[in-house]
């Protein structure tokens, strides 16, 4: 039987980045055991010392699942299922090939930026006090955060790279690139796990994942900017950071006890339940401005119907959530993920239908 080792090492050891980086032995890969004070200059965590060949893998389709968190690519797909049914049904789609590499490029750079924001996560201490949602890589001790800082870097440049064709193609996505690049730099780069932790990197996560990413689509296939694709923007980018903040809620006790900082953190529990249930509320305003004011037919009504329908048991249960300890708001978020399933199924419905 192997005998496993546990060590314990304060932020002033010169070697603490090199155990949370996974790099302080070639033969062993520290696994975080447990971690105290998070953030500050006193932060301690406890490692678990294990060899590489008795660390439990999946298999690597499950492991590469988990790596690029494909299951979140529908945050980026599904806009770009919008602009083609807009597009096509307008006779405005111009230019395949700029589109095509637009899409695998988006591809690649959200990978890296996934990448990316599990490495921010793993150091900030976000991912070692905070229960997990789902399989974390490093955490498991699958990836080293220094490998996985390596392949993000490596997603991003091939990303950067298969974009170029499309600036030369669409001239006119410059306009996207000129705002977004700066955007992600100062949200994933500048500052410690900025989209989780500070507002700005909320307004950030707002305007990437929405307008962004809708208005970047269209442009690549020649369409330009128009009204209907901003509304849009708006709408999914506001539901996307719905996302995180009920990610965050359900977080709140172990984030507050971090002295993690954010929306939900500073709100408190409290607080936080009405500031959840205004945001979605905000999230099903836009839905149906948008709605009254670019569809047609049954669907000017019926999507913004069934979605009030389901909110009133949706904010009941978020109001019987009697404390963030326990599995209380834990269930609440897997409601809220299947509100945002019923939505994007809506939605897809319409496409189709159109």
């Amino acid at each position: 039987m192997t005998d496993l080792r546990f060590v314990t090492v304060n932020k002033s050891d010169p070697k603490f980045r090199n155990y949370l980086m996974g790099t302080v032995q070639p033969n062993l890969r520290p696994v975080p055991a447990k971690s105290l004070n998070v953030g500050r200059s006193d932060e301690l965590v406890t490692f678990e010392m294990k060899s590489i060949s008795e660390i439990q893998k999946p298999s690597l389709l499950v492991r590469v699942s988990e790596i690029l968190k494909v299951k979140s690519y529908i945050l980026i797909l599904f806009p770009l299922s919008f602009v083609l049914e807009k597009n096509i049904a307008a006779n405005k789609f111009y230019d395949p090939l700029s589109l095509t590499f637009a899409v695998i490029s988006l591809l690649f750079i959200y990978g890296g930026l996934n990448m990316r924001n599990d490495v921010a996560d793993h150091i900030s201490g976000f991912d070692r006090v905070n229960t997990a949602v789902r399989l974390k890589p490093i955490n498991a001790g699958w990836i080293t955060a220094a490998q996985l800082s390596r392949l993000s870097w490596l997603a991003i440049g091939l990303g950067v790279l298969l974009a170029l064709p499309v600036l030369l193609l669409q001239f006119e996505t410059w306009k996207i690139v000129a705002v977004s690049s700066p955007l992600i730099v100062a949200g994933q780069f500048l500052q410690k796990n900025s989209y989780k932790e500070k507002w700005f990197g909320e307004l950030v996560l707002f305007f990437l994942m929405g307008i962004g990413v809708a208005a970047g689509f269209q442009l690549a296939m020649g369409a330009g900017i128009d009204a209907q694709i901003i509304a849009f923007g708006l709408f999914w980018g506001s539901v996307v950071v719905f996302l995180m903040h009920v990610n965050n809620f359900s977080h709140l006790m172990t984030s507050t006890q971090a002295g993690i900082k954010n929306s939900i953190t500073k709100l408190g529990f409290d607080r936080s339940k009405i500031f959840l249930a205004i945001w979605w509320s905000a999230c099903l305003f836009l839905w149906t401005w948008f709605h009254f004011t670019f569809a047609t037919g049954i669907w000017k009504w019926l999507g913004s119907a069934c979605l009030l329908v389901a909110t009133i048991p949706f904010f009941m249960l978020l109001f019987q959530t009697r404390s963030p300890i326990g599995s209380d708001s834990v269930y609440f978020r897997v409601w809220a993920y299947r509100m945002f399933a019923f939505l994007v199924f809506l939605f897809y419905i319409e496409l189709v239908w159109n």
